[in-house]
């Protein structure tokens, strides 16, 4: 009787175990973040320098090389590799895994900064960045109209749309692409510039010592100071049209007098179609901190009060996002180890011919996993396809487990 008794206590015991453990591993299942990957920081650094209009052999020659011999002495790199296109050149570092980037971005950034003055005036400053998914979008959005063109659908995307989904927690910036930008023209005329004994040079260089602002000291008196600064920027074609750019025996030269101004747009190299519809494409970034699926909803639930604010012929549609792919592989890794426990469970009973311990191993095996949500939850860790493929690859040594305890109860 005494025996009985304590086996029930024990009995008791454990399910109330079972129980704090099933009840804590829902929780933290509950409570952890769903992403496409780890938190991974890849040892690739990237350097893209531009020099417009040159050839790649005069890129490769003038610019990737320097470059290339000016960052391979960084520390830790195990490979340099480039690439010179047309008026490109991208230089990629390769480091050893565990290389602190923060600090190997830096360095590169120094050794940049000493040949600087050895490249060509017009090259622009080498941008240097390091490898990482979460600068990939999340989401792309398709802004169409019935009504506005590709011009105007794009003022409202930069506008009205960016700065609205730029405001929602956990994203980063919003990018628009496609559509026309607007730009001011100044076509030169080569035989009046040739008629006038100017060249090109001289029509650029009065352009840009016309358009900027200068600042020009400050006033202040007994309680403040105020900062005082000269308005130098275009404000119409007309003041590009006058600006003087020589004189040729006491008379002006101005714009007008050898080229054409005209306010236009840039030159479409791309445009953008969704389902048969001509649209400007808007791209969401997320902060490299933020779980993808949080932010994706986010910016889903305020997408409506965006359309309420914008003109009612102008329709955003979310065509493709993160979110979407990231359930459905989490889903289907799921639904694979649900199907690994049940075959699991089959086979035992086929072979075993004992239903109760076919039932304890397959009771085991998701009690263990819960055990392993509740561990990833405290740890920081996001469910993603690296975790959850592990997952599943681990319920065949869950069953090998269980196999070799059984037989040795049996025994």
């Amino acid at each position: 009787m005494k025996i009985t008794t304590i086996a029930i206590k024990r009995g008791i015991t454990f399910f109330m175990i079972y129980l704090i453990v099933v009840g804590f591993g829902l929780f933290s299942l509950i409570r952890l973040k769903i992403d496409l990957f780890p938190d991974l920081t890849f040892p690739v650094l990237a350097i893209i320098t531009q020099y417009t209009g040159v050839s790649p052999y005069d890129i490769e020659n003038s610019v990737t090389r320097p470059i290339e011999e000016a960052v391979s002495s960084v520390q830790n790199v195990k490979k340099v590799s480039s690439t010179s296109k047309q008026g490109l050149s991208l230089v990629i570092l390769e480091f050893d895994w565990g290389t602190n980037m923060d600090q190997a971005e830096i360095d590169a950034r120094k050794n940049l900064d000493l040949i600087r003055d050895y490249l060509p005036d017009e090259v622009t400053e080498p941008l240097v960045f390091t490898f990482d998914p979460s600068m990939q979008p999340i989401m792309y959005l398709a802004v169409q109209s019935n009504q506005y063109g590709m011009a105007e659908l794009r003022r409202i995307s930069e506008r009205d749309i960016e700065p609205r989904i730029e405001r929602i927690p956990g994203v980063a910036n919003a990018f628009t692409a496609g559509g026309l930008a607007r730009e001011i023209k100044v076509l030169a005329d080569p035989y009046k510039l040739q008629a006038h004994n100017l060249s090109i040079d001289f029509l650029v260089n009065a352009l840009r010592m016309n358009n900027f602002q200068v600042p020009s000291g400050w006033i202040d008196n007994e309680n403040q100071e105020f900062s005082v600064q000269t308005s130098g920027e275009y404000k119409n074609l007309e003041q590009i049209r006058n600006t003087p750019i020589m004189a040729i025996n006491g008379t002006p030269i101005r714009v007008r007098d050898v080229a054409t101004v005209m306010d236009g747009f840039k030159e479409q190299r791309q445009r953008e179609y969704i389902d048969g519809r001509p649209s400007v494409l808007l791209m969401v970034n997320k902060q490299s901190d933020a779980n993808t699926v949080q932010v994706t909803e986010r910016v889903k639930s305020q997408l409506g009060n965006i359309k309420q604010s914008l003109p009612k012929e102008v329709e955003i549609i979310n065509f493709w996002d993160q979110a979407t792919f990231i359930r459905r592989s989490m889903s289907n890794l799921g639904n694979t180890a649900l199907q690994a426990i049940g075959l699991a469970f089959l086979v035992l009973l086929f072979f075993l011919l004992n239903l109760r311990s076919s039932l304890i191993v397959a009771v085991s095996i998701p009690i263990s996993m819960l055990v392993t949500f509740a561990v990833m939850d405290q740890a920081g860790l996001t469910l993603n396809l690296i975790s959850m493929a592990g997952l599943a690859l681990a319920v065949g040594m869950l069953v090998d487990n269980s196999i070799v305890v059984l037989e040795n109860i049996f025994r």
